[in-house]
């Protein structure tokens, strides 16, 4: 999933904030090559892709609960497609990786193991979506996994 991403431009998520001009003025920049590999270059690393923490994130208020369901929305969408970066960059926005489609009655992890989006299912596990979560069915997406499988 992570090679999948950065070959398709995933960085300029990933490192949002460090393409701002004044990151590098509040102490953010991104390790050089000629950075020793501990600790500098082993916390950019974790900071990164672990703590997600350059990434553009959308302030959250009472008010934004619309633009967090559509985001949601959006995303509940696109995780039928092989498209990460599309993926990625509404989880970063606010998209909730466990929202529940009121009118579709399952989470975007469902619709990906459905279509079968392994990468997808990856992702949206990365950002906590619930394997165990229950569809207005009964069935989970680890059940939808086993049935493509078969």
């Amino acid at each position: 999933m992570v090679q999948t991403l950065y070959g398709n431009g995933a960085n300029s998520i990933w490192e949002h904030s460090l393409l701002d001009p004044s990151s590098s003025a509040s102490g953010k920049r991104k390790a050089n090559p000629q950075d020793r590999v501990h600790p500098n270059k082993t916390e950019f690393i974790k900071a990164k892709y672990q703590m997600l923490a350059y990434v553009h994130r959308m302030p959250c208020r009472d008010d934004d609960s619309v633009t967090a369901k559509d985001l949601s929305k959006q995303l509940h969408s696109s995780v039928r497609t092989g498209n990460l970066e599309t993926c990625l960059r509404l989880l970063s926005l606010g998209g909730q990786a466990n929202f529940f489609h009121p009118e579709k009655g399952n989470t975007p992890l469902h619709i990906a193991a459905k279509a079968g989006q392994i990468l997808q299912a990856e992702l949206l596990a990365v950002y906590g979506a619930d394997p165990g979560a229950l569809d207005s069915s009964g069935k989970t997406p680890i059940d939808y996994a086993r049935y493509n499988k078969a």
